[in-house]
């Protein structure tokens, strides 16, 4: 998660109100964008794609018929009623219900949930401007508040940041995140939501693509604390894509969403983020705070029996 990071589709024209980029895609309208292949996610929708089921019955083909006696005889008894082959179609086979378990749609952060953000930017910040701070330092996730600076200057030092090697190659995966997330693949459908900025969205989906193969249809950039551009709010994108759960470190987007409808899932992973423990908790009956990505898995498959069984 990020308080000053960025939702956006694999679109072929990117807006500032939030665009979405496919990591799955049809054979069918595909561009590229920072080497991954994209398609725009209006075109491509897998939940909605309707089983069809067809049955018919075909006797014994009548070989010689010496009269047209014969030849009505012999078609009549390969007809079979249309109301009987609906009502076929109709019935379930025994023993099985047609009903079909509930999927949930899960927007996952990126920053300190999916990556160790935090960590390397620490480093880049101690090797540039000399400033010595560690996780437990964050009590907020306001960066200008830690390091006591102005917001411009925050924002300036995090882009430079973003043009270091330290952002290109040193934020490494939360560990048990990609197995957890290739269980969850089978009855969750899987989409980032990041408050990342528009500026780094190709490195970052290069490297949601390395770490993450094959487990995210679409990526969101909400644009937060960008130079340019306008942000929207995490709980704006979760309602406009459908997401029911949102999997995020920080307090006050946990808050929005939760307000908003949507089960938040707050990701302190192993109880170490100063930031995800405030005064006010925070405290709502549709946020539920979870320490590695084993109790997250836990805490999705409750949501799913919930959703089941309603």
């Amino acid at each position: 998660m990020m308080l000053h990071p960025g939702a956006q589709h694999f679109a072929a024209k990117p807006d500032f109100f939030g665009t979405i980029y496919s990591l799955q895609q049809p054979p069918t309208q595909r561009c590229r964008l920072g080497g991954c292949q994209l398609i725009s996610v209006a075109s491509f929708n897998s939940d909605r794609l309707i089983e069809q089921q067809s049955a018919c019955q075909q006797g014994s083909r009548p070989r010689a018929v010496a009269s047209l006696e014969q030849v009505s005889s012999a078609v009549s008894s390969n007809v079979q009623p249309l109301s009987s082959s609906l009502r076929s179609i109709a019935r379930p086979p025994k023993g099985r219900s047609s009903r079909r378990k509930p999927r949930l749609r899960v927007a996952v952060d990126v920053d300190e949930v999916l990556g160790r953000f935090l960590h390397s930017l620490n480093k880049f910040c101690e090797e540039e401007y000399g400033l010595h701070f560690d996780i437990p330092d964050y009590s907020v996730y306001e960066f200008a508040k830690i390091w006591n600076c102005s917001t411009d200057e925050s924002n300036h030092r995090v882009h430079d940041f973003f043009k270091s090697q330290h952002f290109a190659a040193g934020i490494l995966p939360i560990p048990g995140a990609y197995h957890s997330l290739q269980r969850l693949r089978s009855s969750c459908d899987l989409v980032v939501v990041t408050s990342r900025q528009h500026c780094i969205q190709q490195p970052t989906l290069a490297w949601v693509e390395e770490h993450f193969p094959g487990v995210f249809q679409e990526v969101h950039f909400g644009n937060h604390w960008a130079l340019e551009g306008q942000s929207k709010a995490k709980s704006e994108i979760c309602r406009e894509i459908g997401a029911t759960v949102l999997i995020d470190d920080n307090p006050r987007y946990a808050m929005e969403c939760a307000a908003a409808g949507i089960d938040v899932l707050l990701y302190d992973w192993n109880d170490s983020y100063p930031w995800g423990k405030t005064a006010e908790g925070p405290v709502h009956p549709q946020i539920q705070r979870v320490r590695d990505w084993i109790e997250v898995e836990e805490a999705l498959s409750h949501l799913r029996a919930v959703k089941e069984a309603q």
